[in-house]
């Protein structure tokens, strides 16, 4: 199953329960506005307090061994640690990053070229030991915020089973969706943004994934 649904993280966190993995790609606030890679240029932004908040939320939504995987960024992670403090996900269990290997970002310091992952976990969640997953992923950028599909397939591989619930809060073109469907992972991703959710439909058509683009409502997408 794969249901990309038109609709906010606060209304996909009341419906769904029981998530084996739980994918968050926020939107994050920044200060950077009038460039043309800006996030603000693509899409809605949400505070840190807000995101934390909604994670917070999400773990009424994992399965009682489950894990959280939080795409972040270094210029708020102090902000973000900060944020959340006594949250019910507990502190950090482990992170990645994905190295994008073609042209350089934007940056201040240093060029940004790299963005990380963090990872929370809710109980003993399984980790199936014959699928290798490295924390450290290079490929290059795609659309914006677009993450990559393949790293995130050895994600499923190595945290959940087929058959399992993977929740994508903030799902953007879908990426996990690809993911998802080609390991054999139920999906259900929630974007709020009626263009980038057109977007992610049509390339999941594309792909075969699903036979035909949704009616504009909550729940719309299924594949084959």
């Amino acid at each position: 199953m794969i249901d990309l649904r038109l609709c906010t993280v606060e209304e996909a966190i009341a419906d769904v329960r029981g998530a084996a993995l739980i994918v968050a790609d926020p939107p994050w606030t920044y200060t950077q506005t009038g460039l043309t890679g800006a996030a603000c240029n693509h899409y809605a932004l949400s505070s840190v307090a807000t995101i934390a908040a909604n994670l917070d939320a999400a773990h009424d939504c994992a399965a009682s061994t489950a894990r959280l995987a939080v795409w972040s960024t270094w210029p708020l992670f102090a902000e973000w640690t900060e944020a959340t403090r006594g949250w019910r996900w507990g502190g950090v269990l482990s992170g990645a990053a994905w190295v994008k290997n073609d042209r350089p970002g934007m940056g201040h310091h240093w060029s940004g070229d790299s963005e990380p992952v963090l990872l929370y976990t809710r109980g003993m969640p399984m980790i199936e030991r014959s699928a290798n997953l490295s924390n450290a992923h290079a490929s290059p950028r795609s659309a914006h915020s677009e993450k990559p599909a393949e790293w995130m397939r050895g994600w499923l591989r190595r945290w959940t089973r087929p058959g399992d619930l993977v929740l994508d809060l903030y799902a953007g073109l879908a990426p996990l969706a690809h993911a998802c469907a080609v390991e054999g992972r139920d999906y259900i991703g929630a974007e709020a943004d009626p263009e980038r959710h057109a977007r992610a439909i049509e390339g999941l058509r594309a792909s075969g994934i699903v036979r035909s683009a949704p009616t504009v409502r909550q729940q719309g997408l299924f594949s084959l």
